[in-house]
C-alpha cells in the first residue's frame, strides 16, 4: 500500500513473483538504468540510485530492494527539502512500477547475467567506499577526538554566562537595552577601575553581556568553536586558552581605546578560540580531507565577523587581540600535541601559558595606571547607581530644572512694569518654586545614596531661599526699596547662589 503524502520520503511494496531475489535485483538495476538514474551503491538485498540534479531539483535518493517477503521501492528528498510540494516522490515510485512491470516478462536473460554481474562489481565497490570512508573517520577521530569527549567545559562556560546574565537582569541591567554602569559594577572592563586596581576586570568582563543578543551570538560561536576544540584539545588546554586569550582581548582593548570605553562579551575570548583553531588547521595535525572545508569556513567566519565589527558600538579591537593571541597560543598547542603524540608528556605548556599572561597583564597595569580621583568620581557614579530610586531621582531633578527655569526667566526681562513683575510673581515664580518643592521633597522617602538626599536637602533649602526672595521683592513693590530691603534681599541671594553652588556640586 502506497504512503500517499507530502514528506520527504515514500515507499511503497511489491510483492514477490521471481525465482531468486537476485533476478529480481538485476530487473531493478534494469529500470534505474533505463530511467538514467545514477546507480551509487549496492548491498546484499538493495540498491541506491539518485535521479538527475538539474536548476529545478537537487535530486531524490532512490533505493530499491527485498524487505521481508515483498519488495520494496522508496523515494527520498535528501538536501534539506521539509515537504516535497511537487510531488516527485510519488512520481518516482510509480514511474518505477511501471517499468518494473514491463521489464519482467521482455527481459532478456543474457541482460539479467549482465545485470548481476554489475550489481557484485558495485557490491565490492560499495564495500570498498565504506571501508575508505570508515578509515577516513578513524583517522579524523584519532586526530580530533570528536567521539571521545563530551563538552562539559563548554556547557559550563554557557551555563555561567547565561546565569550571571539573568542575575544582571534582575538587579537593572536590561535584557536588550544595557545599563552600562551594571555592568561596571559587575565586573566590565573599564579603564579608569580596570587600571587602578581591579585586575580580575581583565577576565570578568568576558562573563558579562550587553543585552541577551549579545549573549546570544556570543554563546553560539562558544558552542561551534567549543564541540571541536575542547575533545581535540582536552579540558585543561581548553580552559587555560578560553581564559588567557580572553585576558589578552582585554588588554588590547585597553590599549587600543584612548578613551575609557566600557567593554564586556565573550567574543574576545571566543575570537581567541577561533584563532586557536585556525593556527592548527593550519598544520597536518588535522586530516586533509576535513582540513580545508574547516579552515575555508572558519576563515569566512573570522572574515565576515572582523568586518561586522566594524560598525559603532563593537569593540573590534578586542577581538583581533583574541584572535592575535589565540593564534599564537595554537602554535604553541601544535607544539605541544606533536611531543605527546611521540610519547612525551608536556604538563609545562599550560603552566608556561597562564605565567605569560599574567606576566603581560601585569606589566600592562603596572605601566598604564591611572590616578585615584579619577578611580573615585567612577566608584561613587556606580555606587550611586546601585540603589533602586536612582532613576526616579534624576527624573526629579529633571522636572526641577525646568521649574526653576519658569520661575527665574523672567528676572531678565527690563521692559516689564512693577505691575507685571508683581503679577509674574504671584501667577509663574511662586507656583513653579511651590511644583519644585514638592518635586524635590517627593524624594525623601527614595532608595537613593546618602548624597542625593543631601542635593535634595540642598536644593529645598535653595527653594526656600528663592521663595523668601520673592517676598522681599513683593515687600519692596509695595512699600518702596528702602536700604533695610536692599540689604535684605542682596543677602538672601548672596546665600541662595552659594546653596545652588553646594547642591549642583554634589
Amino acid at each position: 500500500m502506497a504512503k500517499i503524502s507530502f514528506m520527504p520520503k515514500q515507499e511503497q511494496t511489491i510483492p514477490i513473483d521471481h525465482p531468486d531475489k537476485e533476478t529480481a535485483l538485476a530487473l531493478g538495476y534494469e529500470v534505474m538504468k533505463n530511467a538514467g538514474w545514477t546507480i551509487q551503491f549496492a548491498g546484499i538485498d538493495k540498491i541506491q540510485a539518485h535521479t538527475p540534479r538539474n536548476w529545478k531539483t537537487y535530486g531524490q535518493q532512490i533505493v530499491f530492494g527485498l524487505e521481508g517477503d515483498q519488495l520494496m521501492i522508496s523515494s527520498e528528498l535528501v538536501n534539506g527539502e521539509a515537504f516535497d510540494m511537487g510531488g516527485k516522490n510519488k512520481k518516482n515510485i510509480s514511474q518505477f512500477i511501471a517499468a518494473f512491470a514491463g521489464l519482467k516478462n521482455s527481459t532478456s536473460t543474457t541482460t539479467i547475467e549482465t545485470n548481476k554481474a554489475a550489481i557484485d562489481v558495485l557490491r565490492a565497490v560499495t564495500v570498498q567506499t565504506v571501508t575508505e570512508t570508515e578509515q577516513k573517520v578513524a583517522e579524523v577521530n584519532a586526530a580530533m577526538n570528536l567521539k571521545g569527549d563530551n563538552l562539559n567545559v563548554t556547557y559550563t562556560l554557557i551555563g555561567i554566562n547565561v546565569l550571571i546574565f539573568i542575575l544582571m537582569a534582575a538587579n537593572g541591567a536590561g535584557i536588550f537595552d544595557a545599563n552600562g554602569l551594571v555592568h561596571i559594577a559587575w565586573g566590565s572592563n573599564y579603564a579608569p577601575l580596570t587600571l587602578s586596581g581591579d585586575w580580575w576586570r581583565l577576565i570578568t568582563c568576558t562573563f558579562l553581556h550587553f543585552g541577551i543578543i549579545h549573549l546570544a551570538m556570543n554563546m553560539y560561536c562558544l558552542y561551534m568553536v567549543g564541540s571541536y576544540l575542547e575533545p581535540m584539545l582536552g579540558k585543561p588546554k581548553f580552559i587555560a586558552a578560553y581564559l588567557c586569550t580572553g585576558v589578552f582581548a582585554s588588554l588590547v582593548s585597553l590599549w587600543w581605546h584612548k578613551e575609557a570605553v566600557n567593554s564586556a562579551g565573550a567574543s574576545g575570548a571566543v575570537f581567541g578560540m577561533f584563532g586557536l583553531f585556525l593556527a592548527l588547521l593550519t598544520t597536518n595535525l588535522i586530516p586533509k580531507q576535513v582540513r580545508q572545508s574547516l579552515l575555508q569556513s572558519i576563515g569566512i567566519f573570522i572574515a565576515f565577523n572582523l568586518f561586522y565589527g566594524m560598525k559603532g558600538g563593537v569593540d573590534n579591537s578586542a577581538h583581533i587581540g583574541g584572535l592575535v593571541s589565540g593564534f599564537i597560543i595554537g602554535y604553541l598547542y601544535v607544539y605541544g600535541i606533536k611531543k605527546e603524540k611521540q610519547g612525551q608528556k608536556t604538563p609545562w605548556i599550560i603552566a608556561v601559558l597562564i605565567l605569560i599572561t599574567v606576566g603581560v597583564a601585569y606589566g600592562y597595569l603596572q605601566q598604564n595606571s591611572v590616578s585615584d580621583t579619577e578611580r573615585r568620581e567612577i566608584t561613587n557614579a556606580v555606587k550611586t547607581e546601585s540603589y533602586k530610586d536612582n532613576s526616579k531621582f534624576q527624573t526629579q531633578l529633571k522636572s526641577f530644572d525646568e521649574f526653576h527655569s519658569q520661575a527665574r526667566d523672567y528676572f531678565s526681562d527690563t521692559s516689564l512694569t512693577d505691575q507685571d513683575f508683581k503679577t509674574k510673581i504671584a501667577e509663574v515664580s511662586l507656583p513653579a518654586w511651590k511644583n519644585a518643592e514638592e518635586a524635590i521633597a517627593a524624594t525623601k522617602a527614595y532608595d537613593i545614596s546618602p548624597e542625593s538626599h543631601a542635593k535634595a536637602d540642598k536644593l529645598l533649602e535653595y527653594i526656600g531661599l528663592r521663595k523668601e526672595e520673592l517676598e522681599i521683592l513683593k515687600q519692596m513693590l509695595a512699600e518702596g526699596s528702602t536700604e533695610d530691603l536692599l540689604q535684605k534681599l542682596e543677602t538672601v541671594r548672596t546665600k541662595a547662589d552659594a546653596v545652588y553652588g553646594e547642591a549642583i556640586a554634589l
